[in-house]
């Protein structure tokens, strides 16, 4: 990276979703990570293994009153946004960093136009920009992300357009205020593959063009493999595996990152019964003491059972936390 100082460091992060007095659940465990100025960082991991939860932490979008930081600093731009109220985060929210969801009609307001949405972006960030230029922003941000007939789009209503549109438009929203984070929540989970390669490809000139860093969330390793420059593996709360994507697919060293990296069809893929990680994620309630994946890996010991390993360092900054 040209950079020495990362854009954002998240450090020794954990999260507890209380549900009533005396009891919490541990959703998240000591997670740390850096993300440098113009990288994309892909997060994989199957369904509850706590991706979501950390990167929702950043701009504290999990439910506040049930929510709690037992450790961890989540710091951007030097600033701790873990420890800042909404008032803080107001500007950097939407500004300096957004947020783009998997499904972009939970995300957009049903009752106006696309148009009224982005320029309502700008100028809550930009309150003294007159209507008419944030008009023209909006229009431009339309024209980058390759919707046809813009100015129809502006005036068109989210459930007026089709999924792949939809996303477009939320990708417009994200990116009109220039942001130096995008932050990416499965985007491409709902649309079909041929329209899928299109956003990504968007996503990736869209980086290049403006320089934004990009935490992409996903449980899809062919997406990792398009988009990302390193790679975080997440399993029951917590980071398992780190490394550069090239090194991660070539010498995965955890199981887990194994198992998922089998049970993805390759090019040599003989139309054969894929292999699969046998059992599921545990739920939060049932997380069992040590390594979180002992209950599903073949090489489990008793000190796996006992007591999650420290992570290791391999050539490459290539980490993982393995007994």
């Amino acid at each position: 990276m040209e950079e020495k100082n990362p854009l954002l460091q998240v450090v020794d992060l954990s999260v507890d979703f209380r549900l009533d007095r005396k009891t919490s659940l541990h959703a998240v465990r000591h997670v740390s990570f850096d993300l440098y100025k113009g990288e994309t960082l892909g997060i994989v991991g199957e369904s509850g293994c706590g991706k979501s939860v950390t990167c929702m932490s950043i701009l504290q979008l999990n439910p506040a009153r049930r929510t709690r930081y037992p450790s961890g600093q989540i710091l951007f731009d030097g600033k701790d946004l873990l420890h800042m109220t909404p008032k803080q985060l107001r500007p950097i929210r939407g500004n300096e960093i957004a947020m783009v969801f998997q499904e972009p009609m939970t995300a957009m307001n049903p009752l106006f136009p696309i148009g009224d949405q982005l320029m309502e972006a700008l100028r809550v960030h930009n309150p003294r920009m007159e209507k008419s230029e944030a008009y023209e922003r909006s229009l431009e941000a339309v024209r980058r992300v390759k919707i046809p007939n813009p100015e129809r789009i502006l005036k068109t209503y989210p459930f007026a357009l089709s999924g792949g549109m939809r996303q477009r438009a939320m990708i417009a929203m994200a990116m009109i205020t220039r942001p130096k984070l995008l932050i990416c929540d499965e985007p491409t989970t709902a649309l079909d593959v041929t329209i899928q390669a299109q956003v990504l490809d968007l996503m990736n000139e869209l980086k290049h063009e403006i320089g934004t860093s990009i935490i992409f969330i996903t449980h899809d390793l062919g997406v990792i493999s398009e988009m990302a420059d390193r790679v975080l593996i997440m399993y029951g709360g917590r980071v398992c595996e780190e490394a550069d994507v090239d090194e991660l697919f070539t010498k995965p060293r955890h199981p887990y990152t194994v198992g998922l990296i089998d049970s993805h069809p390759n090019p040599e893929y003989d139309g054969d019964r894929l292999k699969v990680i046998p059992g599921s994620v545990p739920t939060l309630r049932d997380m069992p003491a040590g390594c979180p994946f002992n209950n599903r890996c073949a090489y489990a010991s008793d000190t796996c059972r006992d007591v999650f390993p420290d992570f290791e360092e391999a050539e490459g900054g290539h980490t993982v936390a393995c007994h």
